[in-house]
């Protein structure tokens, strides 16, 4: 690709290189050392004449360390771009260096440490990198979980019949299985342990063990309520310090353990450590750029609850309840215009990437490339005003970025998060490797007014998220009124929730509470662990011209809650399924949709077609008898003509039925990062077909009886099921 170079720009330039000094020119020649000092240069042009008109910060190959955030406020010169000179690669940094380690033998394997100085050293650090991967803290188990075995109601903070909300009770404390706990926790209060529930991890600190009883107390309330079926596991437990690559900072001592690589020496090791979590804000400047820029290397802390959500929260010290909403942003923007990141880089960050807070307006995220973020990719949401408001958010573009390892520190993070928004394009990203959604869209659950609307989230490819960890989330999640909003060509595959006793909802697109007035149209979602579709309740959604296929338990689950209206009209569209399982489900009330026009196909069973008019998969029923129920319109139920659906390839045959009954076929591989495009540095768009990585999501050893619709387990079971077959061929030949 070409790079920008001096010649490209007008107006004031200044350089800065990691070997220049800050008592230089600026000139290229004799280039500054810091990027603050060419933010304060610049601020001294402020209100000359033609300043407003822009200026070029040009820096130089090299890592460029902050040790404390990088602050625009209206001070400064607006209208600058910060960008990499002539494509040389620049880094901001928030880590340190420590070096000087020696050699021990601890849990009998090969460890180098170091006693670090408290007067000139960070000790303050929860994030450790080395080369360009972040290290990993201990585990304990090491694979696998714990699973809570009891609860201790007299050290709630509520009770049920005065808990602000039906789903916490402010737990402090729970029962482990004494067996748990035979390790011995050097520093018991520097472990944290982490909960896996719903569609929230807790992450706390350990304040008290009873090894006798198993009560483990912890350091703030949990958010959501704690299950004797719940798993959770510790961090950080020096006990469990052997695996190549893992370290453990005693906090008592100041005494840093790292276990080597096999070639790795104790002189010649640089580890870095970051305790600074937000590299950048801008605060009240508008037409801050920054081009092919890498933000690395950030640590994390504790999220202290936002107030404007749940007041309950902040008395009580209860983190978000959903998305790690109360996550800071290694770069934070708020009440500027024209704000932009292009082929920028976000790598090894313990915020979220990108926070576009109150007040931005037309500013984007374009082209970068995001990996191992802690939280959420880039998250978008100023307050719930009315349009034009000062703290009104909108005109937001994010495009054609590749998020993949978001989460990595609050599994409950979102790859991109909109909130509340007057308008916002998100479109041809590719996200991937998430424990939770990847694009959420609203933030009210009902039918209360919010200022989100006009979001356009098309040609994006979603895969590989949840994996089974959380629950309840979807490759594309909505919430309350949005007219205007459209959910078009997006590919979404291999959603998965918690797997176990009180998991749910792994979903392709899911419309929870209150989702009206959307269009959900050219959408391939498949290989969902739940289903490909689902509604909770809304008004007056079309769900139009998409594929749903082969997801785990029905293809289109209608609705959730039967509110007496119209939820949506799911006309024209493709909906194959296998082995018995519902086309649609939850049809109770047919004034709460419309079903009709779609063409229905089972890979295995051919036109025995089902639907299931209730949740249980044992009450299926033949497509013939719900539409004789007036559950569903009409269908048409023939193979639509998929070139290689058991493989994933729903390329349409030119003879395809579903073309001749009027479906308009769109490009799949328009999903994703755009080709002949650069994301980040070096990467090339459009690289990841819409079906890599895709595979088959396990529909249970259960199975639809094809003659019944029920389901017939064990011996007796299999011999209904074949008296069923013998009657269907009677039937058959008359």
């Amino acid at each position: 690709m070409a790079f920008a170079s001096n010649k490209d720009t007008n107006g004031a330039q200044i350089y800065v290189s990691p070997s220049g000094s800050d008592d230089a020119a600026g000139t290229i020649s004799a280039p500054l050392k810091t990027v603050a000092a060419a933010k304060e240069k610049l601020k001294a042009l402020k209100g000359t004449p033609g300043a407003d008109a822009g200026a070029t910060v040009w820096l130089r190959a090299g890592t460029y360390p902050f040790a404390e955030t990088l602050r625009f406020t209206e001070a400064d010169l607006p209208n600058v771009t910060y960008a990499a000179y002539n494509g040389e690669e620049v880094v901001f940094s928030g880590a340190s260096e420590i070096t000087g380690f020696s050699e021990e033998t601890v849990n009998g394997v090969r460890v180098f440490t170091k006693t670090l100085a408290p007067d000139t050293d960070d000790v303050n650090f929860k994030s450790l990198f080395c080369g360009d991967k972040q290290l990993p803290v201990t585990r304990y188990p090491e694979t696998g979980y714990f699973t809570v075995k009891d609860i201790c109601p007299a050290d709630d903070l509520w009770t049920p019949e005065n808990t602000p909300w039906e789903l916490t009770l402010g737990q402090r404390s729970f029962y482990a299985d004494p067996a748990d706990l035979a390790v011995a926790f050097t520093n018991p209060t520097d472990v944290q342990v982490r909960i896996l529930h719903f569609w929230h991890d807790e992450l706390m600190y350990l304040t008290g063990i009873d090894r006798q009883t198993g009560k483990l107390s912890l350091s703030r309330p949990s958010a959501m309520l704690i299950r004797n079926i719940d798993r959770y596991y510790f961090e950080n437990v020096f006990e469990a310090l052997n695996a190549p690559g893992e370290w453990y900072f005693n906090r008592a001592t100041n005494k840093l353990y790292y276990v080597p690589e096999a070639n790795e020496t104790a002189d010649a090791l640089t580890l870095r450590a970051s305790s600074l979590e937000r590299l950048v804000e801008i605060d009240g400047v508008s037409g801050i750029r920054f081009k092919r820029i890498r933000f690395t290397e950030t640590d994390w802390t504790v999220p202290t609850p936002c107030d404007w959500w749940s007041g309950w929260r902040v008395e009580a010290d209860i983190d978000a309840l959903q998305a790690a909403l109360d996550v800071r942003g290694a770069v934070e923007v708020q009440y500027a215009d024209g704000v932009s990141f292009t082929n920028c880089e976000f790598i090894n960050l313990g915020a979220d990437g990108v926070k576009f807070l109150n007040g931005v307006t037309n500013s984007r995220v374009d082209s970068c490339l995001f990996r191992n973020i802690a939280a959420t990719g880039v998250y978008v949401g100023g307050a719930n005003c009315r349009p034009g408001e000062p703290d009104c958010t909108g005109g937001i573009t994010v495009t054609n970025n590749d998020i993949s390892g978001y989460g990595r520190k609050f599994f409950c993070a979102i790859g991109i998060q909109v909130t509340y928004c007057d308008g916002a394009e998100i479109s041809h990203n590719e996200i991937s490797d998430g424990y939770y959604t990847a694009i959420s869209d609203g933030w009210v659950w009902g039918y209360g007014y919010q200022l989100t609307n006009n979001i356009r989230i098309t040609d994006n490819l979603v895969y590989n998220i949840g994996q089974g960890w959380l629950s309840d989330m979807g490759g594309i999640y909505t919430l309350g009124i949005q007219p205007g909003t459209v959910i078009s060509g997006n590919v979404f595959h291999n959603i998965a929730a918690d797997p176990g006793e009180g998991g749910y909802g792994g979903w392709g697109i899911y419309l929870d509470e209150g989702s009206s007035q959307i269009l959900v149209e050219k959408n391939l979602a498949y290989a969902c662990g739940s289903d490909s579709y689902h509604l909770h309740y809304g008004k007056n959604n079309t769900v139009r011209n998409n594929i749903f296929a082969l997801s785990a338990e029905s293809q289109i689950r209608t609705v959730s809650r039967f509110e007496g209206h119209k939820t949506a009209d799911f006309t024209g569209n493709i909906i194959l399924t296998d082995s018995g399982l519902p086309v649609f489900s939850y049809l109770q009330d047919p004034a709460a949709y419309t079903a009709e026009g779609n063409v229905l196909w089972d890979l295995t069973n051919g036109e025995n077609v089902f639907v299931n008019p209730g949740g249980d998969r044992g009450k299926a029923v033949r497509l013939k008898k719900a539409q004789k129920k007036k559950l569903i319109g009409s269908n048409t139920v023939a193979d639509p003509g998929f070139a290689d659906p058991q493989h994933f390839d729903f390329t349409l045959n030119a003879d395809s039925t579903a073309v001749r009954n009027g479906f308009e076929t769109w490009d799949y591989a328009c999903a994703g990062t755009v080709t002949g495009t650069t994301v980040g540095f070096s990467l090339s768009g459009g690289q990841t077909a819409y079906n890599d990585h895709a595979v088959a999501t396990a529909a249970g050893e259960q199975k639809v009886c094809p003659y019944c619709g029920n389901i017939h387990n064990g011996f007796f079971g299999k011999f209904v099921a074949f008296i069923h077959k013998v009657f269907q061929f009677f039937a058959s030949i008359g």
